[in-house]
């Protein structure tokens, strides 16, 4: 998968985020994939949440979003 722009991923971050505080946890991530075919943007939810999780929180900020697809 490409790139997306920082509009892309800033409207699939809110797409996800269900309760709207700007960090996705992984409750929402399980209930995004389940709804998407295990995957966000085109990638499996494991190896987003490795690999976008810099900080171990067990939570995906917008920024750590970004980074990981824009």
């Amino acid at each position: 998968m490409g790139k997306m722009t920082e509009a892309e991923a800033d409207a699939l971050f809110a797409e996800i985020d269900a309760n709207g505080n700007g960090e996705i946890r992984l409750s929402e991530l399980r209930d995004y994939g389940m709804a998407n075919g295990g995957t966000v943007g085109g990638v499996k939810l494991a190896d987003f949440v490795r690999e976008a999780d810099k900080d171990g929180n067990r939570r995906i900020s917008r920024t750590e979003f970004r980074s990981h697809f824009a």
